[in-house]
């Protein structure tokens, strides 16, 4: 079970990550503007742990981990 929830925390925080890095693209602005600078990185780091927090709602669900009480 721990394995699992673990294999969630990394597949959810990469999505996240690479979810918001794709959509900072999508909307025709460059990473760096949006949050790989200093002044930035907050943004970007909320924005990819909330799609990281959405995504292991799902996850949970689809693998069964039990992280979130039914």
């Amino acid at each position: 079970m721990l394995v699992k929830r673990l294999m969630l925390a990394v597949i959810s925080l990469v999505a996240g990550t690479t979810l918001t890095f794709v959509i900072t693209l999508l909307l025709g602005t460059t990473p760096a503007e949006f949050g790989l600078t200093l002044e930035g990185i907050p943004y970007f780091l909320f924005t990819a742990l909330s799609f990281a927090l959405a995504i292991a709602i799902w996850l949970d669900k689809f693998m069964g981990t039990e992280i979130l009480p039914k």
